[in-house]
């Protein structure tokens, strides 16, 4: 018997061991997941233009836009464009974020997510809130004060366009709780392994 196969024989034979430690670590995630808040998601995409640029091939404008969208997405995280982004959120409440300013940027920070699609000049803008409707009036609002802001920051020639009106989702879009049980089984069956090959040594 080679070297390589008495590690293989061993996990074969404890099996059952290894199964139970699989189970018992998805059971862990997905108990985990249950202690974090249940939110729903909405989501716009919007696209990126620059229609009155003059003199630049298309290759250029692309990337440019690229670089937009990635400045854009690190401005929309900011304060200045939080406290924007509140003021005009129609029936959203408020009293959502904390007064204190560290847990209040920290939970927007949390309840934004922005995704980029490499050359399109696509950016997607997701907001996560336990109700729905108030995920959707975030999101929207957001996504007016990206549009009216880009000409300020980039030049008038520059376009934040809205392309897919909000889009909640049907159930709970955090915790993930197919990814977290996925986790959970995989750390329980690595220490599954470590666990037989200990008690083989000793």
């Amino acid at each position: 018997m080679t070297v390589k196969e008495q590690p293989l024989r061993l996990l074969a034979a404890s099996w059952r061991v290894l199964a139970g430690f699989t189970i018992l670590g998805s059971v862990l995630g997905l108990a985990l997941s249950l202690l974090q808040p249940l939110q729903y998601a909405s989501t716009v995409r919007v696209l990126i233009t620059q229609p009155g640029a003059v003199g630049l091939d298309a290759f250029t404008i692309q990337k440019s836009n690229e670089r937009i969208a990635q400045n854009l997405s690190q401005l929309l995280l900011t304060s200045t464009f939080f406290e924007n982004i509140l003021a005009q959120a129609q029936g959203f409440n408020t009293e959502y974020f904390p007064a204190d300013e560290y847990e209040r940027r920290r939970l927007w920070q949390e309840s934004v997510a922005i995704a980029l699609e490499s050359g399109s000049g696509l950016m997607q803008v997701t907001v996560y809130h336990g109700n729905a409707d108030q995920a959707k009036a975030l999101v929207l609002a957001a996504t007016n004060e990206l549009a009216k802001q880009a000409p300020n920051y980039f030049g008038s020639a520059v376009r934040v366009q809205v392309i897919d009106a909000p889009l909640n989702s049907r159930w709970y879009a955090k915790p993930n709780f197919l990814n977290n049980a996925f986790y959970g089984a995989a750390v329980g069956f690595m220490l599954g392994i470590i666990w037989i090959i200990t008690r083989k040594h000793e």
